[in-house]
């Protein structure tokens, strides 16, 4: 059903490798998608993929201040080994760093430009689907990077992380769901819709910032987040040990920033992308 539609998102959607080490030389990675939008570089991720950059931001002046109360003597404050002292992105090419990047964790969606860019490296950009077209009960289906391993390693000498041999190149992962319902929750502080498309599967870890489209292709959402929706059974099971618990159950959806809302932004932005038309076929927003 989706095989054309997985072909055609594979050539726009990459993965993002997020490295980060702590004060006492943990290294940790993790795995994202982003979509290329255009010809120029640009590109959409979720927002929760530049956390760690926001961490290390906040770690950093913490350290400054230890280091600088405890030089002076007057009071020790003690380093936390949790501090982020190092972090990195690695942006599906070496050597390719994000600039202008917008985000927005209220809505949890990131908007930025790749640099240096080669638009060969893209062999088709994504169609924005008509929000006004949508309909729960559509198929839909979603991509990313779930299930792989995406370690790095950090050089204490260069202080930079590299990526270990076999991470690469890694495979992307489908699954399939229906449109349930559209989420409405407010506007952000800087005046955007809220809005999302709720999904009858949920996203999986490294999917994060990965497309959302039709059985054509059609962008309909950038996966976000996960709900657990209550379902109202408890039933109690017995531990081996003989204690009785109760047992809630859940259903996992998906949450993707609505295309309506992910178009408006990039409207904004001045960002360039394609889109369905009703009347038109297909414009570039110029």
């Amino acid at each position: 059903m989706f095989a054309d539609a997985v072909e055609k998102a594979m050539k726009f959607t990459r993965p993002v490798i997020i490295s980060y080490r702590t004060l006492d030389g943990t290294v940790v990675s993790s795995c994202a998608s982003f979509v290329m939008l255009n010809r120029e570089g640009w590109m959409v991720t979720a927002g929760h993929v530049f956390d760690s950059m926001s961490r290390l931001n906040e770690d950093t002046e913490k350290i400054r201040q230890a280091n600088e109360a405890n030089a002076g003597g007057t009071e020790h404050i003690k380093m936390d080994p949790k501090w982020v002292t190092n972090q990195s992105f690695w942006w599906g090419w070496d050597g390719v760093t994000i600039k202008n990047v917008y985000i927005n964790r209220e809505i949890d969606v990131a908007i930025g430009k790749l640099e240096p860019f080669n638009s060969d490296w893209i062999l088709e950009y994504p169609v924005m689907k008509d929000p006004d077209t949508m309909r729960p009960g559509t198929s839909l289906c979603r991509i990313g990077f779930p299930f792989t391993k995406s370690t790095t390693d950090f050089s204490e000498k260069t202080g930079t992380f590299h990526i270990r041999e076999g991470v690469l190149p890694m495979p992307f992962f489908p699954n399939d769901c229906i449109h349930t319902r559209n989420i409405y929750m407010g506007r952000s502080s800087d005046g955007y819709d809220m809005s999302y498309i709720e999904t009858s599967t949920p996203g999986m870890r490294g999917q994060s910032g990965g497309p959302i489209f039709d059985r054509t292709c059609k962008i309909a959402g950038i996966q976000v987040k996960t709900a657990h929706l209550p379902l109202g059974f408890h039933p109690t099971i017995r531990k081996p040990s003989g204690e009785v618990v109760v047992e809630n159950q859940f259903i996992n959806v998906g949450l993707g920033v609505h295309v309506r809302t992910l178009t408006e932004m990039l409207d904004s932005l001045g960002v360039k992308y394609t889109s369905e038309s009703r009347d038109k076929g297909f414009r570039v927003n110029d």
